[in-house]
């Protein structure tokens, strides 16, 4: 995201090789036991099944963010909920249902922004991008999973947990930096937190651009018994801009998820998000 206002004035062709060179480079890349590199290809080739899967499922989408300045006095707010459906014929589109409702004042968000809300924080680590990073195992952990409006649920599980940094940064191209937790017992990530990355400061006809983007932890629910899929996601971050710090506090949550075609739903039943006070 981008501060509002004045700024102050300046003084994808090789994408099939990288998965055939996968199982060789991955030891390179990767500081780990050999049987954690192991776990990690095998989680990167589910990734693509649970992508490829997702793509065949209708769900809700509410986006709500916030924002406050340096005594936290609230300086608006953006809210949108999308249903992600099917025409008639099985072409897949987005539709509004509510908003978007844009009344930020001290910040506004950018295409990065909108971008990462699709690709990165919902982090899909096919074995093309888990070829992007540079990966070192962190060891195991207990974690409680979180239904889709972020409260622990009774449920535990022993993860292994691995740290992402980008490998490299191209041009353009956005990237998580962070941690992911990994349930051993079905290949699949069920939790990730972090930030997207880079960070955006450069200069434009004498004047210094910034878009700077905040931590945020997804949680992940095994959806029909097979699928891990994201059904929340919880930011809060303090930004440091130039010009001011905001406070950012963002919620995704991802809901109702159908597979095209039947009648069956996962729903978690409780009361609607509300912003923050």
């Amino acid at each position: 995201m981008r501060p509002t206002g004045p700024i102050p004035p300046a003084p994808l062709a090789w994408t099939a090789l990288l998965v055939l060179l996968l199982p060789l480079s991955l030891a390179a890349q990767m500081d780990a036991p050999a049987a954690m590199q192991m776990l990690l290809r095998r989680v990167a080739a589910n990734e693509v099944r649970f992508e490829r899967a997702r793509g065949n499922y209708t769900y809700r989408q509410d986006f709500s963010f916030f924002a406050y300045d340096r005594n936290r006095n609230p300086g608006g707010y953006y809210q949108v909920s999308t249903d992600i459906t099917f025409t008639p014929d099985g072409r897949r589109f987005q539709k509004n249902i509510h908003g978007p409702v844009n009344a930020l004042k001290i910040v506004r968000l950018t295409g990065k922004d909108f971008e990462d809300l699709r690709r990165v924080i919902p982090l899909v680590l096919t074995p093309a991008k888990l070829s992007q990073y540079q990966i070192r195992y962190l060891g195991p952990a207990i974690i409680a999973l979180h239904d889709d409006h972020g409260r622990p649920t009774a449920r535990r599980l022993r993860t292994r947990v691995f740290h992402l940094s980008p490998r490299q940064i191209w041009p353009g191209q956005r990237y998580f930096q962070g941690k992911i937790w990994v349930d051993p017992n079905t290949d699949g990530i069920v939790q990730l937190r972090g930030r997207p990355v880079p960070r955006i400061r450069r200069w434009v006809n004498g004047r210094q651009e910034e878009n700077l983007f905040g931590r945020f932890t997804t949680y992940f629910a095994r959806i029909d018994g097979r699928f891990w899929f994201p059904v929340y996601t919880h930011g809060d971050d303090w930004l440091g801009f130039i010009g001011a710090p905001v406070e950012m506090k963002e919620y995704v949550r991802f809901r109702h998820y159908q597979r095209f075609g039947t009648t069956s739903s996962f729903k978690v039943v409780g009361p609607a998000h509300q912003p923050p006070h």
